[in-house]
């Protein structure tokens, strides 16, 4: 059962409408988007949530391999009038496997607790490394599409700059900076993985890999907000609006 609820806007297209004739007079590209997500037991709200993963390393005579890791951020919806550009993160919540099956049954059972379905673009994508372990997931994919078409596949899709070779750095430096911003923009929410391996940090750990991939990624493109098009918005049939 998912533990997020879609909350849409009353009088989305006009409320949406107004915020593009107001992005136009003063000149921003971008738009607070017109729904948001809910966390079902505490009412904290989201912007949107998105799924990262980070395979395991390989094993050496010298040393053991590390565990692949996933986990599913929010984007923090502030209920103050805080720039909706500076929103915080949040962790949802983790998990880590060195069995590549094991890791990708961890990020179903995320992608389903934390609203999968919600949304045509909620926790589609995860980002990651695309190049590893393809077959893997092609098979996986296979069964899930044959259970509920298309949209059940997990997609792998690569964070900014992944191909850059100190993209492990840059994605460490984007993860400290949000960190210990002040105020401080990322939250573990309770969660002791990522928090952990931090405090006993080894290069190229795959935890810190997907988390700050991610984070460099959002905040590279912000992707939490809409860009300014009159068409970008369509309010859809059977949502639950907000009060």
């Amino acid at each position: 059962m998912s533990r997020i609820k879609k909350i849409t806007r009353p009088y989305a297209w006009e409320s949406l409408q107004a915020r593009i004739d107001e992005s136009i007079i003063t000149k921003q590209p971008m738009i607070e988007r017109t729904f948001w997500y809910e966390h079902v037991d505490s009412g904290q709200m989201y912007h949107d949530l998105y799924g990262c993963v980070g395979w395991p390393t390989e094993s050496t005579d010298k040393l053991q391999g590390m565990p692949g890791y996933c986990a599913v951020v929010g984007v923090v919806k502030s209920k103050t009038d805080k720039p909706v550009r500076d929103a915080g993160f949040r962790i949802m919540g983790e998990g880590e496997s060195g069995d590549i099956p094991t890791l990708l049954q961890k990020m179903l059972e995320l992608r389903q607790e934390w609203g999968f379905g919600l949304h045509p673009d909620l926790l589609q994508a995860w980002l990651g490394d695309p190049e590893r372990f393809i077959m893997t997931i092609a098979l996986l994919n296979e069964r899930l599409m044959l259970k509920g078409g298309d949209k059940m596949a997990i997609l792998i899709s690569p964070p900014d700059d992944c191909d850059e070779p100190k993209a492990f750095d840059t994605y460490k430096r984007s993860l400290e900076s949000v960190i210990v911003s002040n105020p401080v923009r990322f939250a573990f929410g309770g969660n002791d993985i990522l928090k952990n391996k931090l405090r006993e940090f080894r290069r190229n750990d795959p935890a810190v890999f997907a988390v700050g991939g991610l984070v460099h990624s959002l905040l590279v493109r912000c992707t939490w907000m809409d860009q300014t098009r009159e068409n970008m918005f369509v309010v859809e049939e059977g949502e639950e609006r907000a009060a």
